[in-house]
Formats: C-alpha cells, structure tokens, sequence
C-alpha cells in the first residue's frame, strides 16, 4: 500500500499538485488552494451573496464548489447559491458569452463564480487554435472584474477533474458544440495522466494578447465591442 505522501498514515489515492494524497489530505489540498485564491482576488467581504452559476451540464461541479467555497472561507458568513441557468448557444464561445450575461444579470450577487475546471480550459485553448478564435483564452484566471463592476470568480482554472475525484466521482461532461467536445473528451482520455500539464499549459495563454470587449472583456480584432455584445447592446430592450 503507497502511504499518503502527506500525512504518512493513510491509503494514497489520488493525485493533487503532483503528490500522491489520501483522500483526507487530497480534499485538504484543494480547499487550502482554493483559499488561497480568494484572498489573492481581495473580491470576498466577510458577509457577500456568492452566486455559483450551475448550466446543466455542470451541476454537479457547482455543488462541489458550494462545499469546497464555504470550507475556503470558514471565517466568511458567506451566503452561497446555486444559480442553475439554461440557454441554448450553437459554439462553446456562445456557452461562455451566455455564461457571462448570467452573471452580468445577477445584480444582487457581489461576486459570481463560473465552475470551469481546468480540463475545460486546456481543451478551450486547443479548440481555440484550432479555430482560431481566442475570445475567452483571456478567462484562464481565477478573477476578474469587467467594466460595469462585475466580479467574476473561477477558482478551479487550475484544478482538473483527476483532482476534484477526490471529493467523490465526477460524472461525464459533454457540450453542444461537437468540435469542443472532441477535443474535451480527448482531453480528458488521453491526457487524464500527464497531471503537470492541466497546471503548467496556464502560462501558454499570456502569448494571447488583443482588444477586450467592453462588455465581456473577449479577445476582438478591433472595435469596442464582441459581436455577440454589440448584437445585444443594438437590440431595442437589451437584457443587461
């Protein structure tokens, strides 16, 4: 039996931050890193509503978050929902704009949390390149704040799937868009083992450097705005 290269007590299991963990200190390790991101984001007061936005395909990541969020603040009175949304969208970059509005519209939230782990954007950043579309490439963070005040968090950018197992199995998670979700499958098949690379390929994405959007803070061309945003901000009764 390999012991927990943490405690040294217990059966490791599972792989986190390139240890071999017991289920204990694998759950410990996540929440601690977690943690850490919400103090570096100074985004969370001591009593703020925290929306998890939950489309279906994510639920079950969103409850995690719920758990792993209110054990990363204990010393927090955060109130922590679960927003579950449905929309329907024809591209993985139309799934994450809509996933943007979500949050721009939930005004009574201080700070919204997108449950994206890092499986979903290393195969973005695939996807990306391969379409050449890098629109939310700028999203692998674990903050950010667009022009009208909207604070956006994304602690598990650097934590995969493999990882969070830990906190129980994690179902499969397939998309609309049949190009992304090859290439998420892939991901999640082919790369499950190299456990360095869903921490390291992070660093890649600082080479994408272009305009933002206004609105939804994407990578454009040229403008102020993102199509999708301009499309919306020109319609007669825009939703935000």
């Amino acid at each position: 039996m390999n012991l927990c290269q943490r405690c040294n007590k217990r059966e490791a299991k599972y792989v986190v931050g390139g240890r071999k963990l017991c289920e204990m200190c694998a759950r410990d390790e996540i929440v601690k890193r977690v943690r850490k991101e919400i103090h570096n984001s100074k985004m969370f007061n001591y009593n703020d509503k925290v929306a998890i936005l939950a489309p279906n395909n994510m639920d079950q990541i969103a409850e995690l978050l719920i758990h792993i969020i209110g054990k990363a603040c204990y010393t927090c009175n955060l109130k922590i929902d679960k927003v579950s949304v449905q929309f329907d969208y024809q591209d993985i970059n139309e799934y994450i704009w809509s996933l943007i509005m979500e949050a721009k519209n939930l005004k009574e939230y201080s700070v919204k949390v997108l449950p994206f782990p890092s499986n979903f954007y290393l195969a973005y950043l695939l996807y990306s390149v391969t379409m050449k579309n890098y629109s939310y490439l700028n999203y692998v963070t674990s903050s950010k704040t667009l022009n009208d005040g909207t604070k956006i968090f994304i602690p598990l950018y650097s934590i995969p799937l493999s990882e969070l197992s830990a906190f129980g199995i994690i179902n499969e998670i397939s998309f609309n868009d049949d190009v992304f979700n090859s290439i998420f499958s892939w991901v999640n098949t082919q790369l499950a083992e190299n456990y360095e690379l869903f921490h390291t390929f992070i660093t890649s994405t600082s080479l994408f450097n272009y305009p933002k959007c206004k609105s939804c803070d994407a990578f454009i061309e040229s403008g102020e705005y993102c199509a999708r945003c301009k499309r919306t901000l020109a319609s007669p009764s825009p939703p935000y």
